[in-house]
């Protein structure tokens, strides 16, 4: 990771790679500040520390580059757009194990305990017509509530491109622009946390030119129409720590409109240890000028697989339930830790004959839950 990291300030980075000497100052020094505290990501196989709380994500240590314990030192910039989101957040009642445990009460408790956890409703080209109505009906339920919908949208054209499990999205960038905006009149006033296509940035290498600059102009739009919501906050794809060097992931979330964001979102998906995530995100922050970000805990609580499994990302076997969402993190960048991929739902076949992607996996339902840590 070490090697890694100092290739990563050296190295034309693609994309945006011609920054002004102040800018490029920062990034060495933001990541200088971390390589004496960063070993390679979720290098073993155990349960995640305690929950967060106030010392355990700001005293010096591998949540926080050592030097600058409060994070601040590197950071340049206007900081986040948007509201910092408001706990609690939506447990949805017509979520995908809640709509599981009623069909079929036998089925087992994971489901139902799952259920009871405020989830993101995954939001893509699947919903059809029904898109505005089915982001209304979330929001409309967490505004009853006093709560706060989150919403993960993925239908970006060209979707995973690389590993192709969830390939597919809308067809074109004018059907995506209207995707977006019947997602934001479904929205309206209400508070909500969008986590703006995971994958879409880290991805982009798989693409060839003119599908990258299209990308970044419609994820640019999507920062704008999402970010004019009064109560919205919005999370570009921020990748995870075992996918993407900081720098490069960096300059990516500038040139996607991070800026006019409230921030990023890291660890979608995936199973990365949340110290190891956070410590990664307080790197990017600093070199996106103080952005924000939120964590995916749902399936981190016994961190990434070990012992060279084949696609580790992909329905890793012996997972578990991690920090359960709150807003309450310990951190000043980290907005909140949440559940934006569904624990319980497949990741793909993953070449070992898994359930198809979406799909409601009850065997891996159980794993997560029996292996939770909080």
């Amino acid at each position: 990771m070490i090697s890694r990291l100092v290739r990563c300030v050296t190295r034309e980075r693609g994309p945006g790679a011609d920054r002004s000497r102040r800018a490029a100052r920062v990034r060495v020094t933001a990541v200088a500040g971390a390589i004496s505290v960063l070993s390679a990501c979720g290098g073993s196989d155990g349960p995640d520390p305690p929950p967060a709380t106030t010392s355990a994500l700001t005293a010096v240590g591998p949540q926080c580059p050592a030097g600058d314990p409060a994070g601040h030192g590197a950071v340049e910039g206007p900081g986040p757009r948007g509201p910092m989101p408001r706990a609690p957040f939506l447990v949805d009642p017509n979520s995908q194990p809640a709509q599981v445990t009623r069909q079929n009460p036998a089925a087992g408790t994971a489901a139902a305990t799952i259920a009871t956890r405020p989830l993101a409703y995954p939001v893509g080209d699947w919903l059809g017509d029904s898109v505005q109505a089915q982001v209304a009906a979330r929001a409309a339920e967490a505004e009853r509530t006093g709560s706060t919908a989150v919403f993960m949208v993925y239908a970006i054209p060209h979707r995973d491109v690389s590993a192709g499990f969830s390939a597919g999205g809308l067809p074109d960038a004018g059907s995506y622009r209207a995707f977006t905006r019947k997602v934001a009149a479904g929205i309206g006033h209400r508070n909500a946390v969008i986590v703006l296509e995971p994958d879409s940035l880290a991805q982009l290498d798989h693409l060839g030119h003119a599908e990258q600059e299209e990308r970044y102009q419609l994820l640019n739009d999507a920062v704008d129409v999402y970010g004019g919501l009064s109560g919205t906050s919005v999370y570009l794809d921020g990748a995870n720590c075992g996918w993407t060097d900081a720098p490069v992931i960096a300059d990516r979330l500038e040139r996607a409109g991070v800026q006019r964001a409230r921030g990023f979102a890291v660890n979608v998906s995936n199973y990365y240890h949340t110290q190891d995530e956070v410590a990664r995100a307080d790197m990017i922050s600093a070199l996106t000028g103080g952005s924000h970000f939120v964590v995916d805990t749902s399936r981190n609580g016994r961190g990434p697989a070990s012992g060279g499994l084949k696609d580790a990302w992909c329905n890793p076997p012996g997972r578990g339930l991690g920090i359960t969402p709150t807003a309450d993190t310990g951190n000043p960048r980290a907005d909140a830790f949440l559940w934006i991929k569904v624990p319980g739902v497949s990741d793909g076949e993953c070449g070992r004959n898994n359930p198809s992607a979406g799909t409601w996996w009850p065997a891996q339902a159980d794993e997560l839950v029996r292996n939770a840590t909080s």
